[in-house]
Order: C-alpha cells, then structure tokens, then sequence
C-alpha cells in the first residue's frame, strides 16, 4: 500500500498542526508493515525533520522546489491542475493532514480537517487566508473519499457546514508524543529553568500567538490572582502568529512585570517546560483538539481549558473548565488550584489516566484503516 503524505506543514511549521503531522508521520511506519510512505513536501531547502526519516528508511521523501505559500498560491488560489504525482511518482492513496487536497489523478483521497474556526469564529482567522480556506477546503471535503477529523466536535461541524454525511468522515484524536510520558531529567529541568528564567511558579500557555488562543483574558486573569498571590508569573511559549500590533501591545502592557513570552522553543524542551508550570491555562476560543491540554495533563500538570468547542471533549472530565472570555472565571480557577491542595492532586492523577487516551500509535493504526477503507471501496 503506497501512499502518498503531504508533509509540507511537518516539514516546516513549528507548532500546531507541524507537531501533529510530524507525531503522525513518525507513528505510520509501525502500524503496518506493508505501508510504503512517500512524504513529499513544498521548500526551496530540505527539512532536516523529514530528512532524517528518509536517512532512517522510515519514508521516501521528495522536495517540491517552490516555497509552501507558492505551491499553495498555485493549487489552491489559481488551481493550477499539476497533478501531485508529477514530483511524488504513482501511488494508492493520497493523504493530506492539513486541511486541503493537491491536485491528483488518484481516485483514492483522504483529508484531514483539524478545524473550522476559520467559519465558525471568522474574526480570529486571517482574512486573506480564511476567504480562500472557504473555498478550497469545501472543494478538498467533497472530492475526498474519506475525512479524518480529529475530534466530535470537528466532525458535527463538517457535516453542518458543508453537508458531509457522518459515515464519510473518521474521527481519529491526535496522540501525544513518548516524551511527555516520562519524568525529565533533573539537568533538563535545570536547563529550562536557567535558559528561560522561569519564576517559582507560573501559569503555562503553549501555542501560536493569535486571537483566538486568547492570550491577553490570561494574561488579566493572571493580574486579578497576583492581588493575593505577588509571585506568580505567566509564560507564554510558542511562535507569532496571526496578531494586530494593538492586541500585542495590549498583552505586553497588560502583563508588565510578570509576563514572559519566551517564543518557539524545541520540542525537546517543551516536557521539561511543562513539569514545572503551576498549572497550564489552554482558553483558547475555539479549537479543533487542543494539544496542550493532554500534553500537559501526560506530564502531570493541571489542566485549565475553556468550556466551549472541542475541550470539554479533549479534556475528559480531567481538567478545570472555565468560560474564555470571562477573565474572573479564569482567574477564580487558578487560584482555587493554588489554594486547594486536594483539587491539584486529583486533577494530576486524572489527568495522567486522561492522557493515556490519546497516543500517536493509536492514532497511526486508525489511520492505516481509513487507507484500508477507500482500497476497499
């Protein structure tokens, strides 16, 4: 079974949904033993991410020689029909795990669709993007012979947005990568506190900054517990994303003196990070599953997360649910966690066993059966 993996975004994005196709592409090889990857992906250099799978004989790798916005502009904008084919060679299945489909002579599809805020919460998308993710994710849903969502929640929108039938979509949850299994190392942590001059205790964010992850209701939250609680600071680890100078400047004003933004850090890093967070505050308005929230929960860190989209369904019963936009709601939480001894040792043990739900083997092996599926169709 050779199929094709659109690799483009694990080839390059640091956060997000780069995580999620690299955690995924490095789990495919052992889910079956007669899967043949051919991971090809958009970049004028090569990925020493990808790369070093095609050294380890996990996948064949081909680099399309156009920047990733290029190929995109290309495909998606223009709809420019070169088949992918022409760089990846024939194949079974195609499979792409970021939203939208490449031009292809397959006749055996599969999208993944992590969300869709982009409709649902338009304001927190980039216009240009989100005009041209109408269109084009439309089009990858209907041509696709079979969707992957990677929560309930984001398969009840798929099929209320663009009339998709629920048995044409797969709900497979995305896993959590080894390394966040284990306790760090004392130099690890060491390390961590040392580079990044991490305070005694501190509120976590991880994710890219945008407006819908909802930074700045944190960062007054935060405020409103440092009233009774002086020591506490908020660390905000992820790249920029999409984000107006005004809402930045209004994060940065409002979490003088206690606020860091410590920007993309190695995934190597981000366990040891984890660890040592107070608790980790994942309020995002809308999301389509939610990473840190069971990243966090693996390490043993509790969990804040928001009461809407997918986290009450990602969280699990495990974790503080709160409403996003009220920052006393927040603030409230948090410092019942720093308060309550009791509450802080049970949301840790249940969040360990929550986290044990969600593994990238687990993940790799439903994806395996999706390809069987379409074979089979």
């Amino acid at each position: 079974m050779r199929v094709a993996f659109d690799a483009t975004a694990a080839a390059w994005q640091i956060a997000g949904i780069g995580r999620v196709g690299r955690g995924l592409l490095k789990a495919l090889p052992g889910a079956c033993d007669q899967l043949e990857i051919k991971a090809f992906y958009s970049g004028f250099r090569r990925s020493r991410l990808l790369e070093a799978g095609v050294s380890e004989g996990l996948w064949s790798g081909t680099r399309i020689p156009l920047h990733p916005r290029i190929s995109f502009a290309l495909w998606h904008k223009l709809r420019l029909p070169v088949p992918v084919e022409l760089f990846a060679g024939r194949f079974d299945v195609l499979h792409s795990p970021d939203f939208v489909l490449p031009p292809s002579i397959c006749d055996r599809r599969i999208v993944t669709i992590h969300d869709l805020t982009y409709m649902t919460h338009p304001q927190t998308a980039v216009p240009s993007l989100r005009k041209h993710l109408e269109k084009s994710v439309e089009r990858s849903v209907v041509s696709a012979d079979r969707i992957i969502a990677v929560s309930k929640e984001t398969s009840n929108q798929i099929t209320k947005y663009y009339g998709v039938p629920a048995s044409k979509i797969d709900v497979i949850y995305n896993g959590v990568d080894t390394k966040f299994l284990r306790v760090p190392r004392r130099k690890e942590v060491d390390f961590v506190r040392g580079r990044y001059a991490l305070p005694k205790r501190f509120v976590l964010v991880v994710g890219t900054l945008q407006p819908r992850k909802n930074l700045l209701k944190v960062v007054e939250a935060v405020k409103l517990v440092r009233q009774t609680h002086d020591d506490l600071g908020l660390i905000h680890v992820g790249p920029r994303g999409w984000i107006s100078e005004k809402e930045l400047s209004d994060i940065v004003v409002q979490g003088e003196g206690f606020l860091q933004l410590l920007g993309p850090v190695p995934d190597a890093q981000l366990p040891a990070i984890y660890s040592q967070a107070t608790m980790t505050a994942a309020v995002s308005i809308a999301e389509g599953f939610m990473l840190p929230v069971v990243e966090s929960m693996a390490v043993g860190t509790p969990v804040i997360t928001s009461n809407t989209s997918c986290m009450p369904e990602i969280a699990g019963g495990a974790a503080v649910l709160v409403d996003p936009l009220d920052e006393k709601s927040i603030a409230d939480s948090i410092g019942a966690l720093i308060d309550d001894g009791a509450l802080y040792e049970d949301l840790v043990e249940r969040g360990k066993a929550r986290s044990a739900s969600f593994s990238w083997s687990d993940a790799a092996k439903k994806t395996v059966a999706c390809y069987q599926k379409v074979i089979s169709q």
